[in-house]
């Protein structure tokens, strides 16, 4: 397998997992107490978030399995990183560990 392959799935993989890590932090540690603690109602940025929350995580999914394709990770190792985009901050972990993995790009 070309290495540029390689690159270009874990630029997609790693891009997708900040992308979700952010939104699902804001949301967990934001849009949940806001509504739950506080009190408020459902509004349009809360729905709007979870949405698009709703909407990328299923890219990511295809993007770290395509990475574990790539990389040739047994299947449970592929679960436990697509489950890491599920609990809050977890994507950023598991991102940092497969960086280690990744070899450096030919200059």
């Amino acid at each position: 397998m070309e290495n540029s392959q390689l690159q270009r799935a874990w630029t997609i993989y790693r891009n997708l997992a900040l992308i979700v890590g952010i939104a699902l932090a804001v949301l967990s540690f934001v849009a949940l107490p806001y509504r739950y603690i506080l009190g408020n109602e459902k509004n349009a940025w809360t729905v709007g978030a979870w949405t698009a929350h709703g909407w990328i995580f299923p890219i990511y999914l295809l993007a770290t399995l395509n990475l574990s394709g790539k990389l040739k990770w047994p299947v449970v190792k592929t679960l436990l990183v697509m489950i890491a985009g599920t609990v809050p901050l977890m994507s950023f972990i598991a991102e940092r560990r497969i960086a280690k993995e990744i070899p450096a790009k030919d200059s």
